[in-house]
């Protein structure tokens, strides 16, 4: 790539990244000011400087622009060729639902012998090779970067996690998206977005992206879903739901330990390669647990049937999708049951819990790890979803804790959010235990169940070692017992 004259090695908005030739973009975070870094990028090599403010260097060229994190994503895409317009590209917004709708799509397409791509929470895939990622939706130098290698792996198609964040900072600015789908909207991220309408706004962007004739898959269920396609009458909408309105719903629907119902196509569909597609139903068997993930696997089933997968391939490859990590992640299932979930926003609470009503249990027991580092607003709904269920799921104790002994400085819970927790359930007369740490809360809700018990873990990231903890915990406790009954019946030595 060639810039008035000046050959370009590389794009980058890290000055710890610059080499000499590279261009540096200058972009205002929440934290910290890409202006400031400058001249670290000039002593680097540096030869072109992008920034949204007026600075005068010597001995290189500086541009100023209107927007640093737009022209980020031009640079980046002209750089790698346009990556996006070599393979068809998925994007999945929303609340929840995002990486198990994203995975689901992954090893459905990976399961017919397409070459598939993922960037998402978890990870970045390409067909079998994995890489770790630290946001949802990486930065744009990241993203277009990993485009550029699927390219060059000859992966056909890539499904990505496209988050708030992403979408208001444009990491995905200048991403040619094939479909983009729709999980849900609930309140999340405000202390981010501030306010609603802002996040509903920064959701619509991955709509209004969708060229020309391009397919918008949405939740009719969702109360915010129509606002996504406001002045969007260029793109094809195929609709998802429980209701009768929707052109994919489903019926006959069985939850417990596992979940079966009847996928409806009940309006005729054209797949992106032209094929007509008649009404028709179909049986769906799946270990995911919970009618959210009902929505999600329509989700996934219809992007499936555009993208010209047979529903016998779907159906086969839904059936022995084994999951995601800490999404009603069954992670021990003996004498009692424990579930794992990344439960982050109120809707993921009434998720899940809804889900446990429909499951058979003796008694249940929550061990529930409070958000750190996102506020007391986020705290106090998330309180009060617990408060409101505790009754209908009869929880026989619940243990609060602030994972004190797992938190990294990023998720670490301040005595505010912590306060707002603890009071919404103390005045409402809800029975509980506060602990400080995690391992401890674990083990004592471990200690207490008994055959036929079910125990949850919930919470984001301070349980995210939760599983970890749980296990270690359960197989001492496994030893000590084998230990115990060699004492009381030990081996009889023979007599020589």
């Amino acid at each position: 790539m060639i810039i008035d004259n000046i050959e370009i090695k590389g794009v980058t908005c890290d000055s710890r990244k610059v080499k000499k030739g590279y261009v540096f973009v200058a972009l205002k975070g929440e934290e910290k000011d890409g202006n400031d870094f400058i001249d670290e990028a000039i002593d680097k090599g540096a030869s072109i400087i992008f920034t949204e403010s007026d600075i005068v260097k010597e001995n290189v060229l500086v541009k100023k622009v209107e927007n640093s994190r737009q022209i980020l994503g031009d640079l980046c895409n002209a750089f790698y060729d346009y990556p996006s317009e070599k393979l068809k590209v998925i994007g999945v917004t929303g609340t929840n639902g995002k990486t198990t709708t994203t995975h689901l799509i992954y090893h459905m397409l990976k399961s017919y012998g397409i070459s598939t791509g993922l960037i998402g929470t978890l990870n970045v895939k390409i067909n079998d090779k994995e890489y770790k990622t630290k946001l949802t939706t990486p930065d744009a130098e990241v993203i277009y970067a990993y485009l550029n290698k699927m390219v060059k792996e000859k992966v056909e198609v890539v499904v990505m996690e496209v988050s708030s964040h992403g979408l208001k900072n444009d990491r995905v600015w200048g991403i040619k998206y094939d479909i983009a789908i729709h999980t849900n909207i609930e309140r999340d991220h405000m202390n981010f977005h501030k306010t609603l309408e802002d996040y509903i706004a920064s959701k619509k962007k991955l709509f209004d992206y969708l060229p020309q004739g391009k397919i918008a898959i949405i939740n009719l269920d969702d109360d915010h879903s129509l606002r996504l396609l406001d002045n969007n009458n260029h793109i094809l909408v195929v609709t998802y739901g429980l209701g009768a309105k929707a052109t994919i719903t489903a019926s006959s629907i069985d939850t417990d330990f596992t979940t079966s119902f009847t996928f409806c196509l009940q309006r005729g569909l054209t797949t992106m390669a032209g094929v007509d597609i008649e009404a028709f139903e179909y049986p769906i068997k799946t270990s995911l647990l919970g009618k959210h993930n009902i929505y999600n696997i329509l989700a996934a089933v219809t992007c499936g049937l555009i993208l010209d997968v047979p529903i016998n391939q779907i159906a086969n490859s839904i059936k022995n999708f084994a999951g995601v990590p800490r999404r009603m992640e069954i992670i021990y299932k003996g004498a009692y049951t424990i579930i794992d979930d990344f439960s982050h926003n109120p809707a993921s609470y009434e998720a899940v819990f809804e889900s446990i009503q429909s499951m058979q249990y003796r008694n249940l027991y929550i061990v529930n790890a409070i958000r750190g580092s996102r506020g007391i607003d986020i705290n106090y709904e998330i309180a009060e979803v617990l408060k409101q269920w505790h009754p209908i799921l009869k929880i026989e104790d619940m243990i609060i804790t602030s994972s004190s002994d797992y938190t990294d400085f990023m998720d670490v819970v301040s005595k505010e959010e912590r306060d707002i927790f603890i009071k919404v359930l103390s005045r409402n007369n809800i029975f509980f235990k506060y602990q400080d740490n995690l391992k401890d809360s674990i083990k004592k809700a471990v200690n207490m169940l008994e055959k036929g018990d079910m125990l949850m873990l919930l919470g984001a990231q301070g349980m995210n070692h939760g599983a970890e903890v749980c296990m270690s915990i359960i197989k001492a406790s496994k030893y000590v017992e084998k230990i115990n009954e060699k004492r009381k019946f030990p081996d009889i030595i023979p007599r020589h």
